[in-house]
């Protein structure tokens, strides 16, 4: 059976992603609340009783939100990368129990899912995002990157599916209500990827057999999903199925 990839949240706000693959069922961060995550994982057909592991990309909040009560509640697995740790426990000390190192370069092995774990440039203590083996094929996962690496390249080469930071408008958020020193975070090479830099990288993916793309942490503030959409379906030029992850609305990957 194929396995099932649902984003159930995706902003600058919040982000989570949920993975059903044979016997595993894991989320990707857990940036809004619990008691959301529980209902978006409901309404796609599986009880958050299954869920068995939390693997984390960073320490920020819209990726760590919901922790606190799900370590309480489950108790499942928190795979992270150590430098995250502390950022972890300020906001979720009821996940110390359950926290597993994470590193850059770690192969981690479930029951039928193989995920490993690759280092990204975003300004946080540690960053992170996933090559996964799931049912016969190879998936990835990369938001908060501030420009596309050689290993990220790497990584996403052969990906069947992917999940690609689409965040910002370059010039909606030049021209936008943001403080210089916050504009140039976000543009600089540990913020985040653009929609000209994400299009520009989808043709080379499509030639290595990428079949379904979906771009995700859109900013609410200096994108909106039709720009985002406009510019990579214009790069793609219909050579693969392509969708948009929205903040609070389920997107099948």
């Amino acid at each position: 059976m194929p396995a099932e990839v649902y984003q159930l949240f995706s902003s600058s706000k919040g982000n989570c992603c949920l993975i059903k693959n044979g016997n595993d069922v894991f989320l990707i961060d857990a940036g809004v609340s619990a008691k959301r995550i529980e209902a978006a994982v409901k309404q796609v057909g599986i009880a958050p009783e299954q869920i068995r592991a939390v693997f984390v990309t960073h320490e920020h909040s819209d990726h760590i939100k919901g922790l606190e009560t799900l370590s309480r509640r489950y108790g499942m697995d928190i795979y992270a990368p150590t430098g995250c740790f502390d950022g972890i426990l300020a906001a979720a000390p009821s996940a110390f129990p359950f926290l597993k190192p994470n590193e850059p370069g770690t192969l981690t092995c479930l029951e039928d899912t193989r995920i490993y774990t690759v280092r990204t440039p975003h300004d946080a203590c540690a960053s992170v995002g996933f090559r996964m083996e799931l049912a016969g094929e190879i998936m990835a996962y990369f938001t908060d990157i501030g420009h596309l690496s050689s290993e990220i390249l790497r990584a996403m080469s052969g990906c069947k599916r992917i999940v690609i930071e689409s965040n910002h408008d370059v010039e909606r958020l030049k021209a936008g209500p943001y403080p210089f020193p916050l504009k140039k975070r976000i543009l600089g090479p540990y913020g985040h990827l653009s929609n000209f830099d994400c299009a520009a990288l989808l043709p080379h993916l499509v030639r290595y057999g990428t079949q379904r793309i979906v771009l995700a942490h859109l900013s609410e503030e200096n994108n909106t999903p039709e720009m985002a959409y406009e510019e990579s379906a214009r790069r793609l030029e219909g050579a693969a199925s392509l969708a948009v992850a929205k903040p609070a609305e389920t997107v099948e990957v």
